[in-house]
């Protein structure tokens, strides 16, 4: 396998023609390519945040918005519902919007209605099922419906069985789910009619121009964190630089715009049609696990909605590593003109169902590793990669011969800045353990109860667990990462073991990464903690966590400088 520190060339025709031939799936409308504005309109010098009117503007798409919300909460089932749904989804959705669970969730201890939508409703994959219901949901048996609750910020996942019972809702607290098409053209046209945009611009923006208008944000100091609102992020591409606009899908107004990050200069190639993602290939890996066994290990994956590649039940000559591995979010943030920052949650997930904007673009790999062992591998990638504002982002699983694994999460550029700090949330849940310590600095201590830690990089911090076939210890892989925060908690069923929404804010530098939701208050870990190991790697322009273009052959190829980090699972002490 070639060096993950050296640039990669990744020549993409051969990818493509398998793709295209093998496409019977049908697609989503493909995105438009940025486009760049008319050269002859310089952009203003970047400038510190410029807030927005703090009012819906005064367009017809927001005036119909408003009344649907106002008719939804005056009327039952008090929940705004997902329109043009067919029979069998209708029916779902209308089990789940009745059912007392998420009719409490809408509303205050007094009775009064609070905004809730119904966000998504599609078939219940076995990678969004917890097992606990594994038997009652055997394949295409079931749904799942996603209800956000504006006032609350809680995202409810309700499962409904064949019959249209609803057999169990979840709320996750601080969580906000993948937006429909719908909204996010809705934010689309409430950045462009908003007079700080054109200002910023120089000129009246279009649809064309933006991008990332359906991925989840938040701005440090604006309602987005404050107030815990449902935000997401039109950025309006010029040249070199991004004009960022935060758009607040609760209270239909835009917050924030004239925030410029610098993108560096890039050749321009042709977009791939987003079609030719949504291959027929990889459908199956949507719906049922895949398993490997070679070289005396056994596991299984399969692609989930929102988490990425789900690694599953490893196991080493019959003795378990690993019940579950995956990456349940990439946070982005960026630093702006002045102190403020903003960013992106990306969610990586199945093409076929899944509202994710990053998805693969072909099935993972097996390969042999250097020095023995095998790889498997996944790409997830945005449409336009590797043009500014989109993004390519790479899940390894490398199984040893002596029984080691390591699990981890990489990035191949570009994004919407050089100032980026990509914070991948990598959740390891290990099988059960009578104990777990931690080793620092050669000294241990035992962990009981739930709780974090930041951990220096390079650092020789570990996590040891006392399973019944022996210990198992859990070391960083640096690689380019700065520092992590490592959180330990118990297993729950609405913490991960199903498809997780996206959990904390997008660009803190702190503690505050999301996880630490499971561990505050802190409660006893028991026999079944789970790992969450939360990086921070900076981006370098042609240097690390970036991408760009070159003329090989002819034609325009990307070139990619690698960043990543990861965990260690190994046998001892």
């Amino acid at each position: 396998m070639p060096d993950p520190r050296r640039p990669v060339l990744r020549p993409l025709g051969a990818v493509l023609a398998l793709l295209l031939a093998a496409c019977g799936v049908a697609s989503r409308p493909e995105r438009p390519a940025p486009s760049p504005a008319p050269s002859a309109v310089a952009p203003p010098a970047a400038s510190a945040i410029v807030l927005g009117a703090d009012r819906p503007p005064a367009i017809p798409i927001v005036a119909a918005e408003r009344l649907r919300r106002e008719a939804a909460v005056a009327a039952p089932p008090f929940v705004l519902l997902r329109p043009g749904l067919e029979g069998r989804l209708a029916a779902a959705q209308a089990a789940a919007a009745n059912d007392g669970r998420v009719q409490s969730a809408a509303q205050t201890t007094t009775g009064q209605r609070l905004l809730a939508e119904v966000m998504a409703v599609a078939a219940a994959r076995a990678g969004d099922v917890p097992s606990a219901l594994a038997s009652r949901c055997p394949p295409g048996s079931c749904l799942r419906v996603v209800v956000y609750v504006y006032p609350t910020n809680t995202t409810l996942t309700a499962i409904v069985d064949d019959r249209g019972q609803v057999i169990d809702v979840q709320a996750l607290a601080d969580a906000q789910p993948e937006i429909p098409a719908e909204l996010a053209d809705l934010a689309t046209q409430i950045a462009i009619a908003s007079p700080e945009t054109a200002q910023a611009l120089g000129l009246p923006p279009d649809a064309a121009m933006a991008t990332m208008a359906a991925t989840k944000t938040s701005l440090a100091g604006t309602a987005c964190e404050r107030r815990r609102h449902l935000c997401v992020a039109p950025v309006f591409t010029w040249g070199e630089q991004a004009l960022w606009t935060i758009v607040d899908l609760s209270e239909l107004s835009l917050v924030a715009a004239a925030t410029w990050t610098e993108q560096g200069g890039s050749g321009r190639r042709r977009a791939e049609s987003e079609a030719t993602l949504q291959d027929a290939a990889v459908a199956p890996l949507c719906d049922t696990p895949a398993t490997i066994e070679r070289d005396g290990w056994r596991a299984s994956y399969m692609l989930t909605s929102s988490d990425g590649l789900d690694l599953r039940d490893v196991t080493f000559r019959g003795r378990p590593v690993l019940a579950s591995a995956k990456v349940v979010d990439w946070h982005v943030g960026y630093k702006g003109a002045g102190d403020e920052r903003v960013g992106f949650s990306d969610a990586v997930g199945c093409p076929v169902f899944s509202a994710a904007a990053i998805i693969p673009y072909a099935l993972p790999t097996l390969a042999d590793a250097p020095g023995g062992g095998f790889v498997l591998a996944i790409t997830f990638r945005s449409p336009n990669w590797p043009q500014p504002c989109n993004y390519q982002y790479t899940f390894t699983a490398t199984f040893g011969q002596d029984g080691t694994l390591s699990v981890e999460a990489g990035n191949e550029g570009r994004g919407c800045g050089t100032e980026g700090v990509y914070h991948p949330i990598l959740r390891l849940e290990p099988p059960p353990a009578d104990s777990l310590e931690r080793t620092a600095e050669g000294a241990k201590a035992p962990l009981t109860t739930e709780g974090w830690e930041e951990w220096p990089g390079g650092s020789d911090r570990a996590l040891t667990l006392a399973t019944g076939a022996g210990p198992l210890r859990l070391a960083p892989m640096w690689r380019d990462a700065e520092r992590a925060f490592v959180y330990w908690s118990a297993a729950k069923p609405a913490e991960g073991q199903g498809d997780l929404p996206s959990i904390g804010t997008c660009c803190r530098l702190d503690a505050q990464q999301g996880p630490e939701a499971f561990v505050e208050p802190a409660e006893p870990l028991g026999r079944a903690p789970v790992l969450w190991y939360v990086v921070q790697i900076r981006n370098a322009e042609r240097a690390r966590c970036w991408a760009d273009t070159e003329i090989v052959g002819g034609v325009l190829v990307p070139r990619v400088w690698p960043c990543g980090s990861g965990i260690v699972i190994s046998s001892g002490s």
